[in-house]
């Protein structure tokens, strides 16, 4: 009884602490994405369900976009978000001036997009305790639920940058909540709906599928169970759909149009093939693009290497095989951004509950992706869209950051974290 008093004490503590942390930085920075969403919102609230009709960016100007960025996620996001925007009409500032283009975001859209986020940071950290208590006990639900609530990059990515995986990555643990607990239907609709929220996750969300499909012997409940994985997918855009006749074929037209190229900025590179030959390319004028394009080889081997594992054991996990299949994406997809990870580091924090071979493969992949916030000078997300910066946070997080500035140094973190990605996938696989 004690020690279950003890353990409920310490996850409110933490519950708490971690909350009070992104507290602190949800109203003084903000990413670029934050200011690019209400712009997303706004033409959603002018044009309602023909909103994919401008997805492709080509009428950004006319849009007032800040960015010629296209909205290439599924409705869930701007279906979210536009309540939100229709409370909070303040502009997105935007304009050119002695050469430098600025773009300042309203902080009450600051704070209402993070506050979004990190709600759904405690709902998928809260899920990640709820399953590893109930499968792995009461310590390894600790340090599951410390690793992904109190890391720096979690932290950073909904209450510093502010960006949104968090809310399919909930989906997900929801999803292997109700598979653990033998309702499938329920969890492959919930999977599906994570996969067209963000496409980055759905790697993730075909792990719980498959995983399905090779447990269930029945023919029958293969097919309902893709049924319930297709109807979540593509529910969200059947109203869109309903009044737009183009809707998927435009969404589809917008994931086709990202072309592997070089990665700049070098800084938020994360594949580390990519970020060489981006390097290379720009300090020796050498042609490397042929390395990122063919970066589909890469992630084929390692899917391969996926597939001879779940062919030859009779171990059954869903939540592995999303973890593996997401780290062969985000080792090999030409262009990884920062808050790809998130999704990776919530399912690396379930394997806390496995064997001491993959707990240890876990945390130290989670701690090397954690090194990177204290190595960028997060500072600059406290003024570069903040009109008037509290300078006081911005001395602060300059304290704790290590401010590397050198491309090469970066490049090397790519290229290691690569390398530990596969050594990873290896390790789990074993």
């Amino acid at each position: 009884m004690l020690r279950g008093l003890a353990r409920d004490y310490a996850f409110s503590l933490m519950l708490v602490a971690g909350l009070m942390i992104r507290l602190v930085f949800v109203p003084y920075t903000s990413g670029s994405d934050i200011a690019q969403f209400a712009s997303f919102s706004d033409t959603f609230l002018r044009h309602g369900l023909e909103f994919y009709k401008y997805a492709d960016a080509k009428l950004y100007a006319e849009e007032g976009w800040p960015y010629n960025w296209p909205y290439v996620y599924g409705p869930q996001l701007v279906l979210l978000l536009a309540p939100l925007r229709a409370l909070l009409r303040q502009p997105v500032l935007a304009y050119w001036n002695s050469g430098n283009y600025y773009v300042y975001v309203p902080v009450e859209w600051v704070v209402a997009c993070k506050s979004l986020f990190v709600a759904f940071d405690v709902v998928s950290g809260v899920l990640i305790y709820l399953i590893l208590s109930r499968y792995s006990g009461g310590r390894a639900a600790l340090v599951g639920f410390a690793l992904y609530y109190l890391n720096p990059a979690v932290i950073y990515t909904s209450s510093v940058y502010g960006m949104f995986d968090q809310i399919p990555l909930s989906l997900i643990l929801a999803s292997l909540y109700l598979y653990r607990s033998g309702r499938r239907l329920p969890s492959l609709a919930l999977a599906g709906l994570a996969a067209t929220f963000k496409p980055n996750v759905a790697p993730a969300s075909l792990g719980v599928l498959v995983s399905s499909l090779v447990e269930d012997k029945c023919l029958k409940s293969r097919l309902s169970g893709l049924a319930a994985f297709v109807l979540g997918a593509l529910s969200p855009f059947a109203p869109f759909a309903a009044y737009y006749s183009q809707t998927l074929s435009k969404a589809f037209e917008v994931l086709a149009s990202l072309k592997p190229g070089y990665t700049y900025p070098i800084v938020y590179s994360f594949n580390g093939l990519s970020s060489l030959a981006t390097y290379m390319h720009q300090y020796s004028g050498g042609d490397y693009e042929w390395v990122v394009s063919y970066w589909w080889v890469f992630y084929l081997v390692l899917n391969v290497l996926v597939a001879i594992w779940l062919t030859s054991t009779r171990e059954r996990d869903a939540g592995l095989l999303a973890l593996l299949l997401y780290l062969a994406f985000t080792t090999s997809y030409w262009r990884v951004n920062y808050q790809y990870f998130v999704p990776g580091i919530g399912l690396a924090a379930l394997q806390v509950g496995g064997s001491r071979r993959r707990m240890v493969a876990s945390m130290v992949y989670i701690a090397y992706i954690a090194f990177w916030v204290f190595m960028f000078p997060t500072s600059w997300w406290a003024h570069v869209h903040i009109k008037e910066p509290n300078t006081e946070l911005w001395r602060v997080m300059d304290m704790f950051s290590l401010m590397v500035f050198d491309e090469g140094v970066y490049v090397v973190y790519s290229v290691l974290l690569t390398v530990l990605s596969v050594a990873v996938i290896t390790a789990l696989v074993l």
